[in-house]
């Protein structure tokens, strides 16, 4: 048997650590189910208790199949914080980026579409999840895409924009961050052109800079666009990137939902990308199949 966990959660293979703590893999003993649970570290303060409550409230409200669920918190007998998570076997897609490089175009913009469709989800529960990257979805063995760690996710109100110190990861940090501090729910759409970005050209939009460097970068570059990086990229994902990175949140794409349907007609439309085919062409085509060279397959 492994470690007990509040008398029910037997931990049994380490999945990762970080700053905030270790997250494993563990066998509920009261149901049988396989979870993960994220144990924080008991030297660790007030503030990352407050994060590791705030995730749970967070994601625990979220009911997606593109979000991961929460199903516990609680405290140990020596006082460990621990969140209750549903278990995900499969990969990062920043360890996806490292092992097997940049996917297909079609394939990058799948996965762009369900963590669309999952951040969606978020705002329309009125929360942000500010932290959005590649270390933070997860590509399931199965094939699905799960956005996890709302650790430093803000819910949105009537009457308070978030704001808070600078928190996140500033490789996919949206200016106004810089700016006033402040992000709603187009902060998340700047992090996902940011993400889109780099699962397009193997590279973040400003690269590998220094921390002043980078965040003058968001605040005042423009990128080149992914063509320019990666010759085939369809114009029409050019032009969504751009203005997901747009520097004024209001000239972004109003919704995650019209960033789904966009990134949609964007794999829908590359085969009608290719010019008409003028008569001539029509005609040797028609011969081709007639004398069995090729298959009429369109």
């Amino acid at each position: 048997m492994g470690w007990l966990i509040a008398g029910r959660y037997e931990l049994q293979e380490l999945l990762g650590r970080g700053g905030m703590g270790e997250v494993w893999s563990a066998r509920d003993a009261v149901i049988g189910r396989h979870v993960a649970v994220k144990m924080m570290q008991t030297h660790l303060g007030g503030h990352a208790a407050d994060l590791l409550f705030r995730e749970a409230c967070t994601a625990g409200s979220l009911n997606h199949p593109g979000i991961v669920t929460v199903h516990d918190l609680g405290q140990d007998a020596d006082g460990s914080l621990f969140l209750v998570m549903e278990l995900v076997h499969g990969r990062s897609l920043s360890q996806v980026l490292h092992d097997d490089g940049v996917p297909t175009v079609t394939q990058a913009v799948k996965w762009g579409v369900r963590i669309a469709d999952a951040l969606s989800a978020a705002h329309q529960a009125r929360i942000v999840h500010r932290d959005l990257k590649p270390a933070n979805v997860m590509l399931a063995d199965n094939g699905r895409v799960k956005v996890l760690d709302f650790g430093i996710a803000k819910r949105l109100d009537t009457s308070s924009p978030t704001s808070t110190s600078i928190m996140g990861t500033l490789a996919y940090m949206p200016p106004e961050r810089f700016n006033t501090g402040r992000q709603d729910a187009r902060g998340d759409l700047y992090s996902l052109g940011c993400l889109l970005y780099e699962l397009l050209t193997g590279n973040t939009p400003f690269g590998d800079l220094p921390t002043t460097a980078l965040m003058f970068a968001h605040v005042n570059r423009v990128p080149e666009p992914p063509s320019a990086r990666r010759p085939g990229t369809p114009t029409s994902l050019d032009t969504l990137v751009a203005q997901l990175l747009a520097k004024a949140p209001e000239r972004r794409p109003k919704t995650a939902a019209e960033v789904s349907v966009r990134l949609r007609a964007a794999i829908t439309g590359r085969k009608d990308q290719r010019p008409a085919p003028t008569q001539k062409s029509r005609f040797m085509k028609n011969m081709a199949v007639y004398l069995g060279l090729v298959d009429d397959t369109d």
